[in-house]
């Protein structure tokens, strides 16, 4: 009898050995990543809290991670930009995305680095802002200054292009979005709003009988790399996984960006 209840014993452990290496094994880490609740055409899809089915291109991209790093898993939330900006800096969110580089954000987070400056080639994407007026408006910008300064210009909240035209000596009024701004130019509230030209060019196809009439003017204000910024808590937790995950933001970008893009572009409207 103890003879069977030994054999029993053992198959039983050899039954529970097989089974755990046909499981998964569970992430070692969480990487809980937020980006902004307003559609960022193609890289993030849909003016909500929600994360879609059809994310977009960036969430995309920043889901793949799990696939280049064992162990790693991400959870998406989405906020207001600057929501997004504040929960980085206390460190209820890991990483943000699309932010650009700007020296103040140096203080509530990490971007990636090589020889003592933030490093481009680990980028995300790569966007431009765009002034948008309403036809027959003169804005006075030759692509390094405005002619004359004294002008009053709309521009979302928190983005980075607010600093940018302040230090230029111009009026910004902020708003809480793309959108609000673009309303804000039709109502004839501001000469001008400053946007990045992904969300602005596909709002005003999306939107034409709200929009009708506006006009993007070059050159571009700023062409801006873009990147995943890490928690300052998460980098000094985890400093070698960190640069892991920098780097292979870089080879998904040069890798899978472009298709990842590309149903979104396709798509009709």
């Amino acid at each position: 009898m103890k003879a069977c209840i030994q054999v029993v014993l053992a198959f039983a452990l050899l039954a529970g050995l097989t089974l755990s290496a046909s499981r998964p094994a569970a992430a070692d880490t969480v990487l809980h990543v937020a980006y902004e609740d307003k559609t960022q055409f193609p890289y993030y899809m849909g003016d909500t809290q929600r994360v879609l089915d059809k994310p977009g291109a960036a969430v995309e991209l920043v889901k793949m991670l799990e696939e280049r790093i064992p162990g790693l898993q991400i959870r998406f939330s989405r906020y207001p930009w600057k929501r997004c900006l504040t929960m980085l800096k206390t460190g209820q969110v890991d990483g943000i995305f699309n932010a650009s580089f700007n020296t103040s954000r140096t203080r509530i987070g990490e971007y990636p680095w090589e020889d003592g400056q933030v490093d481009p080639s680990r980028r995300l994407t790569t966007i431009s802002y765009y002034l948008y007026t309403l036809p027959n408006t003169e804005i006075g910008w030759n692509g390094e200054a405005f002619e004359d300064p004294d002008i009053s210009v709309g521009a979302p909240l928190g983005y980075s292009i607010v600093n940018d035209l302040e230090n230029l000596g111009v009026s910004v009024i902020k708003v809480r979005s793309s959108m609000q701004s673009l309303q804000l130019l039709k109502a004839k509230r501001v000469k001008a709003v400053a946007l990045q030209s992904v969300t602005a060019d596909y709002l005003l196809a999306n939107n034409p009988d709200q929009l009708e009439g506006i006009v993007r003017i070059a050159p571009p204000l700023k062409t801006k790399p873009y990147y995943l910024m890490l928690s300052r808590q998460f980098k000094a937790a985890h400093p070698e996984l960190s640069e892991h995950i920098w780097d292979a933001i870089g080879e998904l970008r040069e890798e899978k960006l472009e298709a990842l893009a590309k149903p979104y572009l396709s798509e009709p409207g």
